[in-house]
């Protein structure tokens, strides 16, 4: 997982610098669909349920809005880094230099 992380962000720094900007930030509209898709998916499993409230089950408060572990599967994971990078555009707000 860190491996495809680590290759989607180097793609993105990538488009930055060979496009002429000097940053991105994610949109409002991108920003707002990620967060509905892990809610979608909370509740897919319990694996932390039982176990001492910190960091990885939210210190015990189940119902944090977007706080979470996407659980929609590892492929489906990376179908959505696939289309962020082929659709950098549409996901970005980017500045140039």
């Amino acid at each position: 997982m860190l491996y495809q992380q680590g290759d989607h962000i180097a793609r993105c720094v990538d488009y930055v610098r060979s496009n002429g900007y000097s940053t991105l930030d994610v949109s409002g509209e991108s920003e707002e669909w990620w967060v509905q898709e892990v809610i979608s998916h909370r509740g897919k499993t319990n694996r932390n349920a039982e176990c001492t409230p910190g960091y990885y089950n939210f210190e015990g408060e189940f119902n944090r809005r977007q706080d979470g572990n996407y659980n929609g599967g590892f492929d489906k994971y990376i179908e959505h880094m696939e289309d962020i990078d082929s659709h950098m555009e549409n996901h970005f707000n980017f500045t140039r230099k």
